[in-house]
């Protein structure tokens, strides 16, 4: 039986995910400043404040949902190189637990949202008792499955099992590597059919008369885009933070930022093909957003807007490979995708709703400082609980010991 004990570096195992103080009240006073605005326009402008609820929503949900499948996705892949930021990914299961909360308010402002609500005749995906129920039923099982994941993946570092440490492993972890590997499949795959059905529900839903059937894939990807490029932010904090240099080095940055770049282009091609399809399938009768997104101001220069900040930026800046290995270019692309992102969600909820002029994105813009205050501090109150790094990992110890950079 073989003895042999990892030797993790005291400075990296005992890291926990702590934020310093400014961070703690910079995070309050953006829950403040969200608070004061969902307040202020729930008594002036309420159909203004539940479409920027909903669109502030989805993207921020949609972004805490992608980080947990990326370490899923990764860990899956067996790849070396992002064993250091697995947990860093995985900490945000805890602000989907809030989001399952966060959703309940929009099922009493059904109305507002939904203009079709009391038509008298409704195909029976869209009746009523269903679709609220299957949308809130949605997000309390993902949050239920990704937190699951999180605390099958820290067990071991919770429990501070040393036996974990040697080559044999314990029975416990092994007991663990095992569940990860079935839960990434069915979070994986969880992921993509269930947010292409909250795609067609709180997005193509919201105009009766809008059918597009390959939506459900840009709706995924465009979360799935965001979430890699939180990675590549996330990455870059908590390595200045702890000056991780040598564990998250340029090598990490490097491939956590490909990723991001090969997504900006996979999220280019599923914008335009939604044009694409309905142009050459001729469907006139299911253009009518597209058109107004294309054509009618302001909505058409929203959409290049949105498409210079979340592609034609971030795949110039990303051709470059030491822009990707900078921690300061890579965290301005990550923003840039993510300003992107934040523009999209909220446009394509607006879009179908929205009839008096420009769209309310300035009290979207109030409203993303409360969602993320909240998101921020479930976060934190998640990472510091648990080490910054999986330790216990053997994977995660051939992480440190071998990189193809460092040899």
């Amino acid at each position: 039986m073989s003895t042999q004990t990892f030797v993790v570096p005291a400075h990296i195992a005992e890291l926990r995910g702590t934020a310093p103080r400014h961070m703690y009240v910079t995070l309050w006073i953006l829950l403040g400043i969200g608070v004061l605005a969902f307040l202020w326009l729930l008594f002036t402008n309420p159909q203004a404040l539940w479409l920027s609820y909903l669109g502030d929503f989805i993207f921020f949900t949609g972004i805490a949902q992608a980080c947990v499948v990326w370490s899923a996705v990764t860990r899956g892949c067996n790849a070396r190189w992002a064993r250091p930021l697995q947990r860093i990914a995985e900490g945000m299961a805890a602000p989907l637990i809030l989001s399952a909360v966060l959703f309940i308010p929009l099922l009493f402002e059904h109305r507002v949202l939904y203009t079709w609500w009391d038509h008298p005749v409704k195909l029976p995906w869209l009746n009523h008792t269903w679709l609220l129920t299957r949308d809130i039923g949605i997000f309390v099982f993902l949050a239920w499955l990704s937190w699951y994941f999180f605390l099958v993946s820290t067990r071991a570092d919770r429990r501070n099992d040393y036996e974990a440490l040697t080559a044999k492993g314990s029975a416990d972890a092994k007991r663990a590597q095992r569940q990860l590997s079935r839960l990434w499949v069915l979070l994986a795959f969880c992921f993509c059919y269930l947010y292409g059905v909250l795609g067609m529900d709180l997005n193509v839903s919201l105009y009766i008369g809008w059918y597009n059937y390959i939506y459900p894939w840009f709706f995924f990807i465009s979360s799935w885009y965001a979430g890699c490029a939180m990675m590549e932010l996330l990455a870059v904090l908590w390595r200045r933070r702890f000056g991780l240099k040598e564990i998250i080095d340029a090598g990490v940055l490097h491939d956590t930022g490909l990723i991001a770049f090969a997504f900006a282009i996979f999220w280019g091609y599923q914008f335009w093909a939604q044009y694409m399809a309905l142009w050459y399938a001729n469907r006139q009768d299911d253009i009518h957003i597209l058109i107004r997104l294309s054509q009618q101001h302001p909505w058409v220069t929203l959409s290049w807007v949105t498409l210079t900040l979340a592609f034609f930026l971030p795949f110039g800046f990303g051709l470059s490979r030491s822009y990707k290995r900078r921690p300061a270019t890579l965290a301005y692309i990550a923003c840039l995708s993510l300003g992107g992102m934040w523009l999209q969600q909220n446009l394509m909820v607006d879009v179908s709703v929205w009839q008096h002029g420009f769209p309310p994105l300035i009290s979207s813009a109030f409203l993303s400082c409360g969602f993320a205050g909240a998101y921020g501090l479930c976060y934190l109150w998640a990472m510091k609980r648990v080490p910054l790094f999986p330790v216990r990992d053997p994977v995660m110890h051939e992480a440190l010991v071998w990189h193809p950079v460092r040899h």
